[in-house]
């Protein structure tokens, strides 16, 4: 007869059993990510040392994300807020609407409501930043208006569409300042200034090329002979002289 737990001495406690393993010996008794697993010299598995690598990535996960249960209602947030924002201002906007709401739902506390919103608000800036960059918008539209001409006929539409349904001229540098490399308003307002109608007076050349060929002749490219853009540049202010005074 095989002894086993009944051959024991009387009090004692039997042997516990040894930790299971996969093929080769290997294998954690639970399974550990892999990029928490430390090899040893010879090539196996430190599970003491991973075990300890695993515990100090989550905590550091808890802490980045928040421990704290979620408020008993969504109404209850008080989370952190960036500088300039109020809870208040939030609620009220529609792209901000049944968020506290879902984030209740789904647990999160208020740490992880603040981590969201300071993120949510951080990419929101970048993009806007984005929106409003010359070299973005430019690159916009050239998708539509791909040529030099086509690029300034439609700069000078959208130009006289903003002077003619701005209130006064600061209004106009206000609206220049929040949109004016904004592709979307740009085109628009081009549109609007082509259902407008020409405003070129007779025998002349309407202000935004005016402007335009004061800012050409102003630039490097017409100054300088040597500049590789300098023979575009020039025939470019030739003719806007030649519209100007066509005899």
């Amino acid at each position: 007869m095989a002894r086993g737990a009944a051959d024991a001495p009387a009090g004692s406690a039997p042997a516990a059993a040894p930790a299971a393993t996969g093929p080769g010996g290997d294998e954690p008794p639970a399974a550990i990510p892999e990029k928490y697993l430390v090899k040893n010299e010879d090539g196996t598995t430190n599970w003491e040392a991973s075990a300890l690598k695993q515990a100090q990535g989550y905590q550091h996960l808890s802490q980045k994300l928040g421990t704290d249960a979620p408020p008993k209602s969504p109404e209850d947030y008080a989370p952190e807020l960036p500088e300039g924002i109020t809870l208040d201002a939030l609620k009220t906007d529609p792209m901000f609407a049944g968020f506290l709401k879902g984030a209740h739902a789904k647990g999160m506390s208020n740490a992880q409501v603040s981590y969201a919103i300071a993120e949510f608000q951080q990419r929101m800036t970048l993009a806007e930043q984005m929106c409003n960059s010359p070299e973005v918008g430019e690159a916009e539209l050239r998708k539509v208006w791909p040529t030099d001409q086509q690029l300034q006929q439609g700069l000078g539409q959208s130009f006289r569409a903003a002077k003619a349904f701005s209130a006064d001229e600061a209004h106009m540098q206000r609206l220049d300042a929040k949109f004016g490399n904004d592709p979307d308003y740009i085109r628009l307002m081009a549109r609007i200034g082509g259902e407008l109608g020409e405003d070129t007076p007779p025998g002349g050349i309407t202000p935004v090329e005016s402007e335009t060929r004061a800012q050409l002749m102003a630039s490097p490219a017409y100054l300088d002979a040597k500049h590789p853009d300098h023979a575009t540049v020039t025939a470019k202010v030739k003719a806007l002289y030649a519209k100007e005074y066509p005899s």
